[in-house]
């Protein structure tokens, strides 16, 4: 069954055998938990909402999406129009498309994005004509959230480790503490690598009979 924020306590306290608040607060707990939930977000870039940019004339920027997604963004995994992906490019090869004057319709292309540590910015070339007002991009985002509700089942655990060791640190155990952290590195690298960057096999591989 998934954690919630109560839950989450209550398995932290069982981790550090402390049922009920004597060294370490139920807020000193909660909190590690969320700091954990958001740093594990933004490590292991695997909380992941789609969402849709709607384009607009002219406009090469945008903030805000319909669902408020992109508030929340820290990463884009996948951008697509019509079904066909769209190439990210670096921010000095996308101004040359920023500047870009279309005199016939063309597509979007190229996109790029940018997490400044507070707000995520989403930029996409060349820049649209009227043809494509009001039509949508479809982004894949990685997204951050402190909501231990919000973090798959079978990575909550991850953010325990997370809570543990900040806990063990309080304690002045801090070889405890640094084994917790090297686990809890080592988790997110390695779900980071199953799940985003698995290796896909070549084409011509292999042959169905």
């Amino acid at each position: 069954m998934a954690f919630t924020a109560t839950t989450a306590n209550t398995e932290v306290r069982s981790l550090l055998n402390e049922a009920t608040p004597s060294f370490w607060s139920d807020t000193e707990i909660d909190s590690w938990v969320a700091q954990g939930c958001l740093d594990w977000c933004e490590k292991s870039l695997l909380y992941l909402k789609q969402d849709t940019i709607t384009l607009v004339t002219n406009q090469v920027q945008y903030t805000i999406s319909g669902s408020s997604f992109i508030d929340n963004a820290i990463f884009t995994i996948h951008a697509e129009y019509n079904n066909i992906a769209l190439q990210r490019i670096t921010y000095e090869q996308l101004r040359g498309h920023n500047q870009m004057e279309l005199s016939t319709a063309t597509t979007p292309k190229y996109y790029y994005d940018r997490y400044n540590g507070t707000t995520f910015t989403f930029y996409i070339g060349p820049k649209p004509s009227v043809t494509f007002n009001g039509t949508n991009v479809t982004v894949m985002f990685a997204m951050r959230t402190d909501d231990i509700a919000d973090i798959p089942y079978e990575y909550q655990q991850v953010v325990f480790q997370y809570a543990y060791s900040k806990a063990k640190i309080k304690e002045r155990q801090f070889q405890e503490a640094a084994l917790a952290w090297q686990q809890y590195i080592n988790n997110i690298n390695f779900a980071r690598r199953d799940s985003l960057e698995r290796s896909v096999m070549p084409t011509g591989a292999f042959r169905i009979q």
